[in-house]
Protein backbone atom coordinates (compact mmCIF):
# COMPACT_ATOMS: atom_id res chain seq x y z
CA UNK A 1 0.00 0.00 0.00
CA UNK A 2 1.56 3.40 -0.77
CA UNK A 3 0.26 5.18 2.24
CA UNK A 4 1.76 2.52 4.05
CA UNK A 5 5.12 2.76 2.02
CA UNK A 6 4.98 6.48 2.50
CA UNK A 7 4.63 5.89 6.32
CA UNK A 8 7.86 3.80 6.61
CA UNK A 9 9.81 6.07 4.10
CA UNK A 10 9.62 9.16 6.63
CA UNK A 11 10.52 7.26 9.71
CA UNK A 12 8.04 4.84 11.14
CA UNK A 13 8.88 1.86 12.52
CA UNK A 14 5.37 0.46 11.91
CA UNK A 15 2.37 1.43 9.70
CA UNK A 16 -1.04 -0.10 9.20
CA UNK A 17 -4.37 0.81 7.76
CA UNK A 18 -8.06 -0.20 8.36
CA UNK A 19 -10.71 0.07 6.11
CA UNK A 20 -14.35 -0.23 7.53
CA UNK A 21 -18.10 -0.01 5.49
CA UNK A 22 -20.81 -0.26 8.15
CA UNK A 23 -24.30 -0.93 6.51
CA UNK A 24 -26.66 -0.31 9.35
CA UNK A 25 -30.60 -0.50 9.22
CA UNK A 26 -32.44 -0.22 13.12
CA UNK A 27 -35.84 0.44 13.01
CA UNK A 28 -38.08 0.71 16.21
CA UNK A 29 -42.10 0.40 16.48
CA UNK A 30 -44.16 1.41 19.52
CA UNK A 31 -47.78 1.55 20.20
CA UNK A 32 -47.16 5.86 19.26
CA UNK A 33 -44.97 5.55 16.02
CA UNK A 34 -42.55 3.55 13.69
CA UNK A 35 -39.22 5.22 13.70
CA UNK A 36 -36.11 4.63 11.40
CA UNK A 37 -33.47 5.27 13.72
CA UNK A 38 -30.68 4.64 10.80
CA UNK A 39 -30.44 3.54 6.86
CA UNK A 40 -27.25 4.44 5.72
CA UNK A 41 -23.53 3.72 5.21
CA UNK A 42 -20.85 4.57 6.97
CA UNK A 43 -17.28 3.73 5.97
CA UNK A 44 -13.46 5.33 5.83
CA UNK A 45 -9.74 4.75 6.99
CA UNK A 46 -7.69 4.56 9.77
CA UNK A 47 -3.67 5.16 9.37
CA UNK A 48 -1.96 4.50 12.24
CA UNK A 49 2.01 4.94 12.51
CA UNK A 50 4.31 3.67 15.12
CA UNK A 51 7.06 6.65 15.11
CA UNK A 52 9.79 7.55 17.50
CA UNK A 53 8.17 4.29 20.19
CA UNK A 54 5.08 6.98 20.07
CA UNK A 55 1.67 6.36 17.71
CA UNK A 56 0.77 8.85 15.41
CA UNK A 57 -2.94 8.68 13.75
CA UNK A 58 -5.28 9.87 11.02
CA UNK A 59 -8.66 9.07 9.43
CA UNK A 60 -10.62 9.76 6.93
CA UNK A 61 -13.82 8.85 5.18
CA UNK A 62 -12.02 8.91 1.85
CA UNK A 63 -9.46 6.88 0.40
CA UNK A 64 -6.41 7.69 1.51
CA UNK A 65 -2.79 9.13 -0.33
CA UNK A 66 0.51 9.14 0.55
CA UNK A 67 -0.01 12.54 2.08
CA UNK A 68 -1.82 10.92 5.13
CA UNK A 69 1.11 9.29 6.41
CA UNK A 70 3.18 12.71 6.68
CA UNK A 71 -0.12 13.86 8.72
CA UNK A 72 0.02 10.88 10.76
CA UNK A 73 3.71 11.07 11.76
CA UNK A 74 3.26 15.00 12.81
CA UNK A 75 0.17 13.20 15.09
CA UNK A 76 2.81 10.86 17.15
CA UNK A 77 2.66 11.85 20.42
CA UNK A 78 3.90 9.91 23.66
CA UNK A 79 6.55 9.20 26.08
CA UNK A 80 8.51 7.12 23.56
CA UNK A 81 7.99 4.04 24.64
CA UNK A 82 5.47 1.98 23.03
CA UNK A 83 5.84 -1.21 20.96
CA UNK A 84 4.32 -3.36 18.79
CA UNK A 85 3.98 -6.97 17.93
CA UNK A 86 5.28 -7.95 14.56
CA UNK A 87 3.95 -11.30 12.75
CA UNK A 88 4.48 -12.49 9.81
CA UNK A 89 2.90 -11.81 6.26
CA UNK A 90 -0.59 -13.53 5.74
CA UNK A 91 -3.15 -12.91 3.35
CA UNK A 92 -6.80 -14.15 3.78
CA UNK A 93 -10.34 -13.61 2.84
CA UNK A 94 -13.02 -14.44 5.15
CA UNK A 95 -16.95 -14.51 4.84
CA UNK A 96 -18.87 -15.71 7.19
CA UNK A 97 -22.08 -16.91 5.41
CA UNK A 98 -25.73 -16.23 6.22
CA UNK A 99 -27.75 -18.99 6.67
CA UNK A 100 -31.22 -16.57 6.37
CA UNK A 101 -29.82 -14.14 4.16
CA UNK A 102 -31.79 -10.34 4.52
CA UNK A 103 -33.76 -9.81 1.87
CA UNK A 104 -36.57 -7.81 2.91
CA UNK A 105 -36.05 -4.04 2.63
CA UNK A 106 -36.65 -1.75 5.42
CA UNK A 107 -40.63 -1.35 4.79
CA UNK A 108 -41.32 -5.05 5.31
CA UNK A 109 -38.90 -5.38 8.20
CA UNK A 110 -41.07 -2.35 9.57
CA UNK A 111 -43.95 -4.72 9.11
CA UNK A 112 -42.42 -7.87 10.80
CA UNK A 113 -41.99 -5.86 13.92
CA UNK A 114 -45.07 -4.67 13.51
CA UNK A 115 -46.74 -8.31 13.96
CA UNK A 116 -44.27 -8.83 16.73
CA UNK A 117 -45.66 -5.79 18.77
CA UNK A 118 -49.35 -6.61 18.05
CA UNK A 119 -48.43 -9.87 19.21
CA UNK A 120 -47.13 -8.56 22.66
CA UNK A 121 -50.33 -6.66 23.01
CA UNK A 122 -52.76 -9.55 22.50
CA UNK A 123 -50.98 -11.83 24.90
CA UNK A 124 -51.11 -9.79 28.10
CA UNK A 125 -53.70 -7.23 28.38
CA UNK A 126 -51.91 -5.57 31.35
CA UNK A 127 -49.55 -4.43 29.11
CA UNK A 128 -49.14 -0.70 29.30
CA UNK A 129 -46.27 -0.27 26.47
CA UNK A 130 -44.66 -2.14 24.08
CA UNK A 131 -41.34 -1.31 22.10
CA UNK A 132 -39.94 -3.47 19.74
CA UNK A 133 -36.69 -2.59 17.95
CA UNK A 134 -35.01 -4.52 14.83
CA UNK A 135 -31.38 -3.47 13.60
CA UNK A 136 -28.48 -5.39 11.29
CA UNK A 137 -25.10 -4.02 10.34
CA UNK A 138 -23.40 -5.71 7.25
CA UNK A 139 -19.69 -5.32 8.17
CA UNK A 140 -17.04 -5.01 5.36
CA UNK A 141 -13.02 -4.62 6.65
CA UNK A 142 -9.60 -5.18 5.43
CA UNK A 143 -6.59 -4.19 7.08
CA UNK A 144 -2.94 -4.21 5.61
CA UNK A 145 0.27 -3.53 7.50
CA UNK A 146 3.89 -3.32 7.23
CA UNK A 147 4.62 -6.36 8.45
CA UNK A 148 2.70 -8.01 5.63
CA UNK A 149 -0.59 -8.63 6.91
CA UNK A 150 -3.37 -8.28 4.29
CA UNK A 151 -7.09 -9.62 5.74
CA UNK A 152 -10.40 -9.09 4.40
CA UNK A 153 -13.66 -10.00 6.29
CA UNK A 154 -17.46 -9.62 5.84
CA UNK A 155 -19.86 -10.69 8.42
CA UNK A 156 -23.56 -9.68 9.69
CA UNK A 157 -24.72 -9.02 12.67
CA UNK A 158 -28.61 -8.88 13.02
CA UNK A 159 -30.40 -7.91 15.66
CA UNK A 160 -34.65 -7.84 17.58
CA UNK A 161 -35.43 -6.66 20.95
CA UNK A 162 -38.60 -6.37 22.44
CA UNK A 163 -39.54 -4.34 25.84
CA UNK A 164 -42.56 -3.99 27.62
CA UNK A 165 -44.48 -2.42 30.87
CA UNK A 166 -47.49 -3.54 32.37
CA UNK A 167 -49.66 -2.80 35.17
CA UNK A 168 -51.40 -4.42 38.20
CA UNK A 169 -53.46 -2.14 40.50
CA UNK A 170 -49.82 -0.30 42.28
CA UNK A 171 -47.68 -2.77 40.48
CA UNK A 172 -45.33 -1.61 37.80
CA UNK A 173 -43.31 -4.32 35.77
CA UNK A 174 -40.99 -3.92 32.83
CA UNK A 175 -39.25 -6.43 30.96
CA UNK A 176 -36.94 -7.37 28.64
CA UNK A 177 -36.00 -10.09 25.77
CA UNK A 178 -33.63 -9.83 22.60
CA UNK A 179 -32.10 -12.53 20.05
CA UNK A 180 -29.17 -11.41 17.81
CA UNK A 181 -27.08 -13.54 15.35
CA UNK A 182 -24.49 -13.53 12.43
CA UNK A 183 -26.70 -16.57 10.50
CA UNK A 184 -28.88 -13.80 8.96
CA UNK A 185 -32.59 -12.37 9.63
CA UNK A 186 -32.74 -12.43 13.60
CA UNK A 187 -36.74 -12.66 12.83
CA UNK A 188 -36.12 -16.04 10.41
CA UNK A 189 -33.21 -17.71 12.40
CA UNK A 190 -35.29 -17.68 15.72
CA UNK A 191 -39.12 -18.57 17.24
CA UNK A 192 -40.59 -15.24 17.72
CA UNK A 193 -43.18 -16.57 19.27
CA UNK A 194 -41.16 -17.96 21.80
CA UNK A 195 -39.11 -14.84 22.51
CA UNK A 196 -42.85 -13.03 22.97
CA UNK A 197 -43.80 -15.82 25.47
CA UNK A 198 -40.32 -15.27 27.69
CA UNK A 199 -41.11 -11.76 27.52
CA UNK A 200 -44.98 -12.28 28.93
CA UNK A 201 -43.49 -15.09 31.70
CA UNK A 202 -41.46 -12.32 32.52
CA UNK A 203 -43.49 -9.61 33.09
CA UNK A 204 -45.97 -12.14 34.73
CA UNK A 205 -43.71 -13.12 37.25
CA UNK A 206 -42.73 -9.34 38.17
CA UNK A 207 -46.36 -8.62 38.81
CA UNK A 208 -47.23 -11.78 41.32
CA UNK A 209 -43.46 -11.70 42.50
CA UNK A 210 -42.30 -11.52 46.33
CA UNK A 211 -39.43 -9.20 47.45
CA UNK A 212 -36.25 -10.47 49.28
CA UNK A 213 -35.32 -10.31 52.17
CA UNK A 214 -31.71 -8.75 51.97
CA UNK A 215 -28.63 -11.47 53.45
CA UNK A 216 -26.58 -14.18 52.15
CA UNK A 217 -27.76 -16.65 49.90
CA UNK A 218 -27.10 -20.04 47.79
CA UNK A 219 -27.90 -19.37 44.22
CA UNK A 220 -28.27 -20.86 41.15
CA UNK A 221 -27.14 -18.56 38.00
CA UNK A 222 -28.78 -19.83 34.51
CA UNK A 223 -26.76 -19.20 31.05
CA UNK A 224 -27.80 -15.74 30.91
CA UNK A 225 -26.58 -14.80 34.64
CA UNK A 226 -23.65 -16.40 34.89
CA UNK A 227 -22.43 -15.44 31.41
CA UNK A 228 -23.03 -11.21 32.42
CA UNK A 229 -21.28 -12.63 35.35
CA UNK A 230 -18.16 -13.70 33.27
CA UNK A 231 -17.91 -10.87 30.64
CA UNK A 232 -18.53 -7.99 33.48
CA UNK A 233 -17.41 -9.19 36.69
CA UNK A 234 -14.48 -11.36 35.36
CA UNK A 235 -13.58 -10.54 31.40
CA UNK A 236 -13.10 -6.56 32.30
CA UNK A 237 -10.36 -7.70 35.04
CA UNK A 238 -8.83 -9.72 32.31
CA UNK A 239 -7.97 -7.49 29.22
CA UNK A 240 -4.71 -6.75 29.60
CA UNK A 241 -5.22 -2.62 29.93
CA UNK A 242 -7.08 -3.45 33.51
CA UNK A 243 -4.90 -7.03 34.30
CA UNK A 244 -1.36 -5.38 34.12
CA UNK A 245 -2.06 -3.49 37.43
CA UNK A 246 -5.39 -5.15 38.52
CA UNK A 247 -6.61 -8.30 40.84
CA UNK A 248 -6.00 -10.69 38.49
CA UNK A 249 -2.85 -9.56 37.37
CA UNK A 250 -1.16 -10.50 41.04
CA UNK A 251 -2.94 -13.63 40.89
CA UNK A 252 -1.68 -15.50 37.32
CA UNK A 253 -1.24 -18.74 38.24
CA UNK A 254 -2.76 -18.95 41.81
CA UNK A 255 -5.98 -20.99 42.38
CA UNK A 256 -9.27 -18.82 42.46
CA UNK A 257 -11.93 -21.25 42.39
CA UNK A 258 -12.67 -25.15 42.37
CA UNK A 259 -10.67 -27.68 39.43
CA UNK A 260 -14.29 -27.62 37.48
CA UNK A 261 -14.36 -24.10 37.22
CA UNK A 262 -13.16 -22.63 33.56
CA UNK A 263 -14.10 -19.39 31.78
CA UNK A 264 -13.09 -18.14 28.50
CA UNK A 265 -13.30 -15.79 25.67
CA UNK A 266 -13.36 -16.99 22.35
CA UNK A 267 -13.36 -15.55 18.57
CA UNK A 268 -16.18 -17.97 17.66
CA UNK A 269 -18.44 -20.22 19.56
CA UNK A 270 -20.81 -22.54 17.71
CA UNK A 271 -24.07 -20.88 19.24
CA UNK A 272 -26.35 -18.21 16.98
CA UNK A 273 -25.89 -16.01 19.33
CA UNK A 274 -22.38 -15.81 19.64
CA UNK A 275 -22.21 -12.36 18.31
CA UNK A 276 -18.86 -11.47 19.14
CA UNK A 277 -17.60 -13.22 16.08
CA UNK A 278 -14.44 -12.15 15.34
CA UNK A 279 -12.51 -14.51 13.00
CA UNK A 280 -9.64 -11.81 12.80
CA UNK A 281 -9.34 -9.16 15.13
CA UNK A 282 -8.74 -5.03 13.56
CA UNK A 283 -4.90 -5.54 13.86
CA UNK A 284 -5.21 -8.27 11.54
CA UNK A 285 -4.41 -11.04 13.98
CA UNK A 286 -5.90 -14.59 13.85
CA UNK A 287 -8.41 -14.97 16.77
CA UNK A 288 -7.62 -17.65 19.24
CA UNK A 289 -9.29 -18.76 22.81
CA UNK A 290 -8.32 -17.11 25.65
CA UNK A 291 -7.94 -19.02 28.33
CA UNK A 292 -8.53 -16.79 31.60
CA UNK A 293 -9.27 -19.57 34.26
CA UNK A 294 -8.20 -23.04 33.32
CA UNK A 295 -8.71 -25.66 36.36
CA UNK A 296 -9.83 -22.77 38.63
CA UNK A 297 -6.59 -21.30 38.31
CA UNK A 298 -5.59 -17.73 36.33
CA UNK A 299 -3.97 -18.55 33.77
CA UNK A 300 -4.47 -16.27 30.59
CA UNK A 301 -5.38 -12.30 29.90
CA UNK A 302 -6.60 -10.93 26.69
CA UNK A 303 -4.10 -8.18 24.38
CA UNK A 304 -3.92 -6.66 21.12
CA UNK A 305 -0.24 -6.18 19.46
CA UNK A 306 0.44 -3.15 21.70
CA UNK A 307 0.11 -4.86 25.35
CA UNK A 308 1.05 -8.48 23.18
CA UNK A 309 4.49 -7.02 22.82
CA UNK A 310 4.97 -4.51 26.35
CA UNK A 311 3.95 -8.32 27.89
CA UNK A 312 6.55 -10.59 25.93
CA UNK A 313 3.58 -12.98 24.55
CA UNK A 314 1.88 -14.00 21.11
CA UNK A 315 -1.56 -11.28 20.56
CA UNK A 316 -4.85 -12.94 21.85
CA UNK A 317 -6.80 -11.44 18.79
CA UNK A 318 -8.72 -9.15 20.77
CA UNK A 319 -7.59 -5.91 19.18
CA UNK A 320 -11.31 -4.34 18.32
CA UNK A 321 -12.57 -0.85 17.55
CA UNK A 322 -16.12 0.13 16.83
CA UNK A 323 -15.32 1.92 13.54
CA UNK A 324 -12.70 3.22 11.56
CA UNK A 325 -12.30 6.79 14.06
CA UNK A 326 -11.93 4.66 16.66
CA UNK A 327 -8.36 3.28 18.31
CA UNK A 328 -7.87 -0.28 18.37
CA UNK A 329 -8.41 -0.94 22.32
CA UNK A 330 -8.24 -4.35 24.22
CA UNK A 331 -11.75 -6.39 24.02
CA UNK A 332 -13.84 -9.47 24.76
CA UNK A 333 -15.32 -11.32 22.21
CA UNK A 334 -17.43 -14.25 23.34
CA UNK A 335 -16.79 -14.70 26.96
CA UNK A 336 -18.12 -18.08 29.10
CA UNK A 337 -18.15 -20.19 31.76
CA UNK A 338 -17.23 -23.50 30.51
CA UNK A 339 -19.77 -26.66 30.74
CA UNK A 340 -19.45 -28.86 34.02
CA UNK A 341 -20.79 -32.41 34.97
CA UNK A 342 -23.64 -31.85 36.85
CA UNK A 343 -27.45 -31.23 35.55
CA UNK A 344 -29.86 -28.65 36.74
CA UNK A 345 -31.96 -30.66 38.95
CA UNK A 346 -28.78 -32.17 40.57
CA UNK A 347 -27.57 -28.45 40.87
CA UNK A 348 -31.27 -27.42 42.47
CA UNK A 349 -31.44 -30.22 44.85
CA UNK A 350 -29.04 -29.28 47.09
CA UNK A 351 -30.15 -25.72 47.77
CA UNK A 352 -32.12 -25.37 50.95
CA UNK A 353 -33.05 -21.68 51.00
CA UNK A 354 -31.72 -19.85 47.92
CA UNK A 355 -32.75 -18.20 44.59
CA UNK A 356 -33.02 -19.30 41.00
CA UNK A 357 -31.81 -16.21 39.24
CA UNK A 358 -32.64 -16.55 35.23
CA UNK A 359 -32.29 -13.42 33.91
CA UNK A 360 -30.47 -9.85 34.54
CA UNK A 361 -31.44 -6.83 33.60
CA UNK A 362 -28.87 -3.81 34.15
CA UNK A 363 -25.76 -3.27 36.39
CA UNK A 364 -22.25 -2.36 37.10
CA UNK A 365 -18.54 -3.90 38.18
CA UNK A 366 -16.08 -1.95 39.35
CA UNK A 367 -11.75 -1.74 38.68
CA UNK A 368 -11.67 -3.40 42.36
CA UNK A 369 -13.64 -6.51 41.28
CA UNK A 370 -17.00 -5.40 42.95
CA UNK A 371 -20.39 -6.23 40.95
CA UNK A 372 -23.48 -5.52 41.14
CA UNK A 373 -26.91 -6.93 38.61
CA UNK A 374 -30.15 -6.62 38.80
CA UNK A 375 -32.59 -9.62 38.26
CA UNK A 376 -35.32 -9.13 36.40
CA UNK A 377 -36.79 -13.25 36.20
CA UNK A 378 -35.83 -15.38 39.39
CA UNK A 379 -37.26 -17.49 41.74
CA UNK A 380 -37.16 -18.85 45.17
CA UNK A 381 -35.72 -22.30 46.07
CA UNK A 382 -36.59 -24.00 49.31
CA UNK A 383 -35.19 -27.59 49.76
CA UNK A 384 -34.62 -27.67 46.06
CA UNK A 385 -38.22 -26.77 44.72
CA UNK A 386 -38.64 -23.64 42.70
CA UNK A 387 -41.28 -21.75 44.13
CA UNK A 388 -42.56 -18.28 43.77
CA UNK A 389 -40.67 -15.79 41.50
CA UNK A 390 -39.02 -12.33 43.01
CA UNK A 391 -38.94 -8.84 42.17
CA UNK A 392 -37.28 -6.10 42.13
CA UNK A 393 -34.21 -8.11 43.50
CA UNK A 394 -30.54 -8.00 42.71
CA UNK A 395 -27.14 -9.91 43.73
CA UNK A 396 -23.99 -8.55 44.52
CA UNK A 397 -20.58 -9.03 45.62
CA UNK A 398 -16.89 -8.98 45.15
CA UNK A 399 -15.49 -11.33 41.84
CA UNK A 400 -12.52 -13.28 43.47
CA UNK A 401 -14.59 -14.33 46.13
CA UNK A 402 -17.86 -15.30 44.56
CA UNK A 403 -15.52 -17.47 42.00
CA UNK A 404 -14.31 -19.38 45.42
CA UNK A 405 -17.56 -20.13 46.06
CA UNK A 406 -18.88 -21.69 43.01
CA UNK A 407 -19.79 -25.77 44.24
CA UNK A 408 -21.31 -26.58 40.65
CA UNK A 409 -21.54 -26.28 37.16
CA UNK A 410 -24.22 -27.99 34.93
CA UNK A 411 -23.95 -29.81 31.30
CA UNK A 412 -25.92 -27.13 29.94
CA UNK A 413 -24.46 -24.14 27.48
CA UNK A 414 -26.35 -21.16 25.97
CA UNK A 415 -24.88 -17.76 24.66
CA UNK A 416 -26.72 -14.55 25.15
CA UNK A 417 -25.61 -11.33 22.92
CA UNK A 418 -24.72 -8.32 23.85
CA UNK A 419 -23.38 -4.89 23.32
CA UNK A 420 -20.28 -4.05 24.98
CA UNK A 421 -19.08 -0.47 25.91
CA UNK A 422 -15.31 0.43 26.98
CA UNK A 423 -13.75 4.27 26.40
CA UNK A 424 -16.17 5.71 24.56
CA UNK A 425 -16.67 2.51 21.84
CA UNK A 426 -19.60 -0.39 21.97
CA UNK A 427 -19.10 -3.58 20.21
CA UNK A 428 -21.17 -6.17 19.26
CA UNK A 429 -20.04 -9.43 22.10
CA UNK A 430 -21.10 -13.15 23.11
CA UNK A 431 -21.70 -13.66 27.06
CA UNK A 432 -22.88 -17.58 28.16
CA UNK A 433 -22.03 -20.81 29.69
CA UNK A 434 -23.99 -22.86 31.41
CA UNK A 435 -26.49 -23.44 34.94
CA UNK A 436 -23.59 -22.27 37.92
CA UNK A 437 -24.18 -22.77 41.19
CA UNK A 438 -22.40 -20.59 44.15
CA UNK A 439 -22.56 -21.61 47.79
CA UNK A 440 -22.96 -17.87 49.26
CA UNK A 441 -24.05 -14.50 46.90
CA UNK A 442 -25.36 -10.69 48.51
CA UNK A 443 -29.37 -11.23 47.19
CA UNK A 444 -31.33 -8.26 48.21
Amino acid sequence: MEVIDESLRLGASFADLRYQRARSLLLTTTEARDIVNNNGVSEGYALRVLYRGSWGYYTSSRELTASAAAEAINSAMGEGNAKVYSLSPLRDRVEVKERYPISKNASEIMEDIRKVKQEVQSSEARVRSVSVTYGHVQYYKAYWSSDGRDVELKYTISRLSISAVAREGDVVASAYVSASTYLGYVLEAFDVNELVETLIRRLRAQLRGVTVKPGQYQAVLSPDVSGVFAHEALGHLAEADLAINGILGKLRGKRIAAEFVNVSDSPQLDDPMAIGITPYDDEGVRGREVKIIEGGVVKEFMNNRSYAAVLGEEPTGNGRAEDFRSSVIVRMRNTYFKPGDMTLDELLEDVKDGFLMESVMGGQTSNDGTFQFGIQEGYRVVNGEVREPIRNAGIAGYTVETIGNIDGVSKDFKVWPGVCGKMGQSVFVGTGGPYVRVSKIKVG
